[in-house]
């Protein structure tokens, strides 16, 4: 259960213009950076991804993309995660099919994957600036850390994928979700997990408690205690305010809002809840130009952090 407030005292953001070349003499030695729609538009990868998925579902069951995508909507709530790997493991629409899991594994679950993958590979691009942004503060002595909502094998996929996981000394996530029981499982899968297939270059990976999640600010909070972060060093980047602005300002850490993340058209953000449960997406997606909490710095382009004069 998320505790009912935050341990940190609340401090009085001072809203900032963007003013180049601007100096501020605490200078910031550590980046915490937010993932989803902060260093990647989750929303413009994930919809087009499970898109290709279910259409590739339809064609090999014969059953209806409403019906495959009901179904698999029960198990994204399920899991709290509409990223769950092994939804087609559990998806009841396919639980006659599954009884020969060989044929299932090659009927169904390869093509689908496949169509999966290649909508990933085209449409999981880092915001402009971000690679260019994050190498640079690197080169400068700045320590980036990764604070995600998502589950943790979601969240290190991403970043490795995004190939921006070397400049990333630390993923904090959430638990990630269990595996199916193991007959339902390809054992290639299995066998890439035994040798490490799946791990990137980030420094580390710590996994925290769902209870963790944003706003609760002991997700944060743990962050700086066990990297041994002093909240005056450090500069938060996200681009929800009721979340990440709400911790971060909890915290003491200066916050910047990146705008550019709410910025989903409606036609997205439809074609999201039909596949997406109402509790996962209100988690997920933030609302375009909501911003009750007022942040203390706000951009619109990643690459803008630099332009703050904070680091």
């Amino acid at each position: 259960m998320t505790p009912a407030g935050p341990r940190f005292p609340l401090r009085r953001p001072i809203p900032h213009t963007i003013i180049p070349g601007a100096v501020i003499a605490d200078r910031k030695r550590v980046l915490i950076a937010d993932a989803d729609n902060t260093l990647y538009s989750w929303v413009d990868y994930i919809v087009p991804s499970l898109e290709a998925m279910v259409d590739a579902l339809a064609r090999v069951t014969g059953f209806s993309r409403s019906d495959i995508a009901s179904s698999m909507r029960k198990v994204f709530e399920k899991f709290n995660t509409n990223e769950y790997a092994f939804v087609l493991q559990e998806a009841d629409i396919f639980a006659d099919l599954r009884k020969d899991f060989a044929r299932f594994q090659e009927t169904v679950i390869n093509p689908s994957r496949y169509a999966f993958n290649r909508a990933r590979e085209r449409y999981l691009q880092p915001y402009p600036g971000v690679r260019k942004t994050l190498r640079h503060l690197v080169n400068q002595g700045i320590k980036i850390f990764v604070l995600s909502d998502a589950p943790s094998f979601s969240a290190e996929q991403r970043l490795k994928r995004l190939e921006i996981a070397p400049y990333v000394s630390a993923l904090y996530a959430l638990k990630t979700y269990p595996l199916p029981r193991s007959v339902h499982l390809d054992q290639a899968i299995l066998n890439r997990m035994k040798v490490g297939y799946y791990r990137s270059q980030v420094g580390k990976v710590v996994e925290m408690d769902h209870a963790f999640e944003k706003p609760n600010p002991e997700g944060l909070g743990q962050l700086l205690r066990r990297e041994r972060i002093r909240p005056g060093q450090a500069v938060l980047v996200g681009d929800n305010p009721k979340k990440d602005i709400v911790v971060a300002q909890a915290c003491s850490v200066a916050d910047v809002w990146a705008r550019y993340g709410t910025a989903i058209a409606p036609e997205m953000r439809s074609r999201l809840s039909f596949y997406s449960a109402p509790s996962v997406q209100r988690r997920n997606v933030a609302a375009e130009g909501e911003a009750q909490v007022v942040p203390a710095h706000t951009i619109d382009r990643f690459d803008q952090l630099l332009e703050l004069g904070l680091f």
